[in-house]
């Protein structure tokens, strides 16, 4: 279902087919297609209007982390306000966990960090995408803090927004940028510098959210061209009168 959701390029607001209609599309038998649906309305992913059918659903403020998370599976847009809310959570999260990271931190972690990093180099300097790299960066980070609820927290965060960090690490500045802002986060690290960890933390995420904003601004699209998109997919609109 979830294929059929991205092959459609369906957008929020956007209804779905009937049941029936789904399972014959999807192959898959009616019960399957209800299952689904009540898990990703669980998610706040799709609605059900009574007497009118099953929506895709807009952004919500109730919505769960794997909602956000499915968004990104469906290849749906990041929007501006969401990029921000979501680099502000991880700054919150990371920053605290660069703290804990300093008093809990092992020799293990601190060769993670060290192998995430030596990948990020080796992959620049070859011309390749440093996004999964230096999100392993982040992540072993956080799981220096021996916490895996916060762990599972700045991992669900990392697949929300893959395919955006794929696309702003595109630019070597960005890269470049990245690579020497881990470095310091590491040493401090470390070191058992909390403060300076926690301040550099802050740095390269407000850094990085700046990126991410600018590169959202630029790509997406207006609101008036996503629902011509939208329209053009439905077809051509009734007309009222005559025959139909």
């Amino acid at each position: 279902m979830l294929a059929y959701i991205r092959e459609r390029q369906l957008e929020p607001g956007e209804r779905l087919p009937s049941e029936r209609l789904l399972a014959e599309r999807c192959g898959v038998t009616r019960a399957m297609v209800r299952e689904t649906l009540a898990a990703l309305e669980a998610m706040r992913v799709v609605e059900r209007r009574p007497r009118s059918g099953i929506y895709l659903c807009a952004e919500s403020s109730v919505a769960s982390v794997d909602a956000v998370v499915l968004k990104a599976d469906l290849g749906l847009p990041v929007e501006g306000l969401e990029a921000d809310q979501l680099n502000e959570f991880r700054t919150i999260l990371e920053s605290h966990a660069a703290v804990l990271a300093c008093a809990r931190r092992t020799p293990e972690d601190i060769a993670r960090m060290d192998a995430c990093m030596a990948d990020c180099r080796d992959r620049f300097r070859l011309g390749q995408s440093i996004a999964q790299p230096s999100a392993d960066f982040h992540l072993a980070l956080v799981a220096a803090t021996h916490n895996q609820f916060l762990l599972r927290a700045a991992n669900s965060c990392y697949l929300a927004t893959r395919n955006l960090r794929e696309m702003v690490f595109a630019d070597p500045k960005v890269c470049r940028r990245s690579i020497r802002d881990h470095q310091r986060i590491r040493d401090a690290v470390a070191s058992g510098r909390a403060s300076d960890a926690r301040k550099a933390v802050e740095a390269h995420l407000r850094t990085a959210g700046g990126y991410w904003t600018a590169f959202v601004a630029s790509q997406g699209a207006p609101t008036n061209q996503r629902s011509t998109n939208a329209d053009r997919r439905r077809g051509p609109p009734r007309q009222r009168g005559g025959m139909r």
